[in-house]
């Protein structure tokens, strides 16, 4: 069943596409990618003495734990985006910790799935580069990007149509950034008309 402003859309324009925005599904992916350095984190966290004294076992995951919170950020971008330094640091990471890795490259690969110029590719080869990426996450057991494979198969045909037009909704979020702004710096209106009167002229 749709909602209630989807169902308008079509009623309205019958013939329209609803585009789920790229960058929210992409978030949701890196987001089980960080979930998995979470689990490993709590998993190190648990192995940790509980009395004030540490052992040399303790320094080691110690060590492990702070490589883990230096590589937080760099999780979230592509390796060309890394300088050699932090290069270095994710080679230590991911000889480290093979499961992160593993994660790191799905979230790259749906990632390439998702750039603007497969929208060249027939909808077909689009459909078929999905489908491939669903068996990886299947074979590679990861628990946390199980979830992420249940959501994109229920709105699957919202996302795919991403490639018919290249739409994001990045003009809305700024529109919306404009007029919490606008909002915040005029704060205090009680007259709503007003109000309105005075956001039109701001966009105007």
């Amino acid at each position: 069943m749709r909602s209630g402003p989807i169902k308008v859309c079509y009623t309205v324009l019958p013939l329209s596409e609803v585009v789920i925005d790229k960058f929210h599904v992409i978030k949701y992916v890196y987001d089980a990618l960080q979930d998995v350095r979470l689990r490993i984190r709590k998993q190190l966290n648990d192995e940790l003495s509980k009395g004030k004294t540490k052992t040399l076992k303790d320094k080691a995951v110690l060590s492990d734990l702070e490589l883990l919170r230096r590589t937080s950020r760099l999780l979230n971008q592509s390796q060309e985006k890394w300088s050699e330094n932090n290069a270095a640091l994710m080679h230590q990471l991911f000889c480290k910790f093979p499961l992160i890795k593993q994660a790191y490259m799905l979230a790259q690969d749906f990632k390439q799935w998702y750039q603007k110029e497969n929208s060249k590719l027939h909808r077909i080869t689009i459909e078929k580069k999905l489908f491939d990426w669903y068996e990886r996450v299947e074979k590679s057991m990861i628990k946390e990007f199980k979830p992420v494979v249940r959501m994109i198969e229920k709105h699957e045909e919202n996302i795919i149509n991403f490639f018919s037009c290249n739409h994001t909704n990045a003009g809305a979020e700024r529109m919306n950034g404009k007029i919490k702004r606008f909002l915040s710096n005029n704060y205090g209106f009680r007259d709503k008309d007003f109000g309105l009167y005075r956001l039109a002229g701001y966009f105007s």
